[in-house]
């Protein structure tokens, strides 16, 4: 580039921004015709062009969903060595007697069970489900959100042992596959909440001291749960 003028001189005239005083010597520059200096400002207008017509630029939208979703799955490898899904099929007794183990949290009850089947199909979504892990008990409910198609997904972690100590705060995350699609937290009550659509392979996890706990939510959406919306597309 010129030694005439710096770079940022440059940059700062084809997009406009010196004092008219500067302007004016750089051009009257560039009409002496220094030939390194009229290279370096082709340079920067063609820079400046390129700049201009990249603001307009917008990318395929299936493409932004895929970069979104590599970015994800990066970032979930980067954090997790091992996919949610290989955890799943890898939890045992061997992970139990581990340092830091993988607990698979047990469903103790569910409210759809529990719900006669023609109260089932005529209510909307709501579910009830309580999960055990240890000491732990994970309370949650499922209910249809106000944005059609998404759910939202309440709850509280307990320990019987410790019933009357307030809790650390707990990092949740909430797991589609190997991809997250939520990260949340609860509060000093053990308390928390999230949304999500609706998910065919969903996971929550969440890291204690003594491990990993893992509640598998597949359970949600599986074949045999009743799908409200097309029952009521059927009665209308």
């Amino acid at each position: 580039m010129s030694n005439d003028f710096s770079s940022a001189e440059w940059a700062d005239l084809v997009r406009g921004l010196l004092s008219e005083d500067q302007k004016a010597e750089m051009d009257r520059h560039l009409r002496s015709g220094c030939e390194e200096c009229c290279t370096a400002f082709a340079a920067w207008s063609g820079f400046a062009t390129f700049a201009e017509a990249e603001r307009g630029f917008d990318p395929p939208h299936d493409a932004v969903r895929v970069v979104k979703t590599y970015l994800a799955q990066q970032r979930l490898r980067d954090t997790r060595p091992v996919s949610a899904r290989a955890r799943r099929r890898s939890w045992g007794p061997l992970d139990i007697a581990r340092a830091r183990p993988s607990m698979l949290a047990t469903l103790v009850f569910d409210s759809l069970q529990a719900t006669p089947a023609g109260v089932r199909a005529s209510s909307a979504y709501s579910r009830h489900l309580l999960f055990a892990a240890q000491s732990l008990a994970i309370d949650l409910h499922v209910e249809t959100a106000s944005k059609a198609g998404w759910f939202l997904l309440a709850g509280q972690i307990a320990d019987s042992n410790k019933p009357h100590q307030l809790q650390r705060r707990i990092d949740l995350s909430l797991i589609d596959g190997d991809t997250e699609i939520s990260a949340f937290q609860t509060n000093e009550f053990g308390e928390f909440q999230c949304t999500f659509d609706r998910r065919k392979d969903l996971l929550l996890l969440f890291t204690l001291d003594s491990g990993e706990v893992a509640l598998p939510l597949d359970v949600l959406f599986n074949p045999s749960t009743p799908d409200t919306s097309s029952t009521d597309s059927q009665r209308s």
